[in-house]
């Protein structure tokens, strides 16, 4: 499921919440200036305006490298190189004949962009930003408009607040902040004043029930006492009953392969079958 959808659904839950911080992220907002893309007006106005373009880069294939990845005699990556260092990279993931993902290095030779195709429509809907090779931003498309709508920041390579534009018209109008990379607050403007509303506030994992993964694995089994975990290694018994005679082919057989014979002798409190 896209987050759009995602995002339209939550909108209709009616759970209000309260976090402490929307309030900081409408101060932050609200005393912003300048007017470069992604940075409010004025005080007066605090509208975030963002470019919904996708601008893309070329990556320019001519003399490229090809290679054959799965024999089908198609090039499933071309790799152009400069200066002896290679520049970027284009690849068909899927093997649909179509070229899906465009990586970009830098002097380096680090990851400093990647354009990504992921719904196999031909039209990149998401482009990632790096610097030093650690990611720092994706712009992303998440409806079939053609437009950006999604902008996801990164600190050290982590995922630390989102802004949407749902209704496509250049305007910022929803925040997503992480307490836990799982599990964002979602912050929308309600009435179209530029700033996150505390009344609109909506808590995914809550509403959802989804449980992180990261939970999942983090909570302690329920097993039985007899197989609590350990690190010592435990003795495996067999268990199966079976007739004297196909007990004494069984130990003959294993004393015979150099494997150490099954013993027949029954448990304390038990009889010979």
């Amino acid at each position: 499921m896209q987050r759009g959808s995602i995002s339209l659904m939550l909108e209709f839950s009616g759970l209000t919440l309260l976090p402490a911080g929307v309030l900081a992220l409408a101060l932050v907002l609200s005393g912003c200036g300048g007017k470069k893309d992604g940075v409010a007006q004025s005080a007066a106005d605090p509208h975030i305006r963002r470019s919904t373009q996708i601008e893309l880069e070329k990556c320019d294939t001519e003399g490229a490298r090809a290679f054959d990845a799965d024999s089908d005699g198609r090039a499933e990556v071309l790799v152009q190189a400069r200066g002896g260092k290679e520049s970027c990279r284009m690849a068909d993931l899927d093997s649909d004949g179509r070229l899906d993902r465009t990586t970009f290095f830098d002097d380096k030779g680090q990851v400093r962009r990647v354009e990504s195709d992921f719904d196999r429509d031909g039209r990149v809907d998401e482009i990632a930003l790096f610097e030093a090779g650690v990611l720092k931003e994706k712009h992303r498309a998440t409806t079939l408009s053609g437009k950006l709508d999604t902008w996801e920041f990164f600190v050290q390579g982590k995922i630390e607040h989102t802004e949407r534009d749902k209704n496509g018209d250049g305007v910022i109008d929803q925040w997503w902040e992480y307490p836990s990379p799982s599990c964002p607050l979602i912050h929308s403007d309600g009435d179209g004043d530029g700033r996150p509303d505390p009344s609109t506030t909506i808590d995914y994992c809550k509403v959802t029930g989804y449980v992180p993964p990261e939970e999942v694995r983090t909570a302690q089994p329920n097993v039985p006492r007899d197989f609590q975990p350990t690190d010592e290694p435990r003795e495996i018994r067999e268990i199966s009953n079976v007739s004297g005679d196909e007990a004494a082919q069984a130990s003959g057989a294993a004393s015979a392969g150099g494997a150490p014979a099954v013993s027949t002798t029954p448990a304390a409190g038990g009889s010979s079958p």
